[in-house]
């Protein structure tokens, strides 16, 4: 099996839905919902006016707040971005309804209905799965690393089709939510479960370290000066300035690689 679709059927798959391999240009869509009605995965779908702030503000929350892993962050095209919870073991539908309403409650209470989506959903059971070229524009879906979220703050999609293998080892550093995590922060977010504040401010990038990768080491500080205007242009800078440490430059190398084919 190639490398991303074992990946993708490592978070997203469940008995009975094998992803195909290779993936189709066009995408595929991903049924939420098994027969006997239980969920592996859910996915917050914010549009694109809403911008990328209530994105972060999401991820911010779920990893610093509740104590979650990070969550799979992708670029939706026409739709904005979404953000997927992969479960280790599946959960009836009515719970999986009931993690989505108190983490839209808890961190995206300000966020008008007609710019989210929380699927499942009785009226919507499955999602497109990235990475696809959207119909007519030649636009691609991909996952992104949640670090560089604002990067993609003005254009939700990717001009050229991403790379198979950068997006498989980009989703190699998510996990899964396990059960009893998944039932601890069930209990919080339950009507009348303690209180954990969201983030606090406008959010322009995600205030939390991305999926760490094997053999990664913490890195020594910066001197490539301020004014960069997003995420990518500071990686840029930093992998071309002969300055810094070449541990840096190649780690923004890496960073940047899922992007480009």
């Amino acid at each position: 099996m190639h490398s991303l679709s074992a990946e993708l059927q490592r978070l997203f798959g469940r008995p009975g839905q094998d992803l195909p391999d290779p993936l189709p240009e066009a995408g595929l869509t991903l049924d939420l919902v098994s027969p006997d009605e239980r969920v592996w995965t859910m996915v917050i779908g914010v549009a694109p006016a809403a911008g990328w702030a209530p994105v972060a503000t999401l991820c911010e929350g779920v990893v610093n707040a509740l104590d979650l892993p990070v969550p799979a962050v992708s670029v939706a095209g026409g739709a904005g971005f979404r953000v997927w919870f992969s479960l280790a073991d599946p959960v009836p539908l009515a719970r999986a309804e009931a993690f989505l309403a108190g983490l839209r409650a808890r961190f995206l209470a300000g966020l008008p209905a007609a710019q989210l989506s929380l699927l499942p959903s009785a009226g919507a059971r499955s999602v497109p799965l990235a990475p696809g070229r959207e119909a007519g524009n030649g636009r691609w879906t991909a996952f992104i690393d949640p670090a560089m979220g604002g990067m993609f703050a003005d254009e939700t999609w990717l001009d050229m089709a991403p790379s198979p293998e950068r997006q498989a080892e980009l989703l190699a550093g998510f996990k899964s939510i396990g059960a009893a995590d998944f039932l601890r922060v069930l209990s919080v977010l339950e009507p009348g479960g303690a209180m954990v504040p969201a983030p606090g401010g406008p959010v322009t990038g995600l205030v939390m370290e991305a999926p760490a990768r094997p053999g990664a080491t913490p890195s020594a500080g910066l001197a490539v000066g301020s004014g960069f205007v997003d995420p990518k242009s500071f990686l840029l800078a930093v992998m071309n300035d002969p300055g810094a440490n070449a541990e840096l430059r190649i780690d923004a190398a890496k960073a940047l690689l899922p992007y480009f084919p």
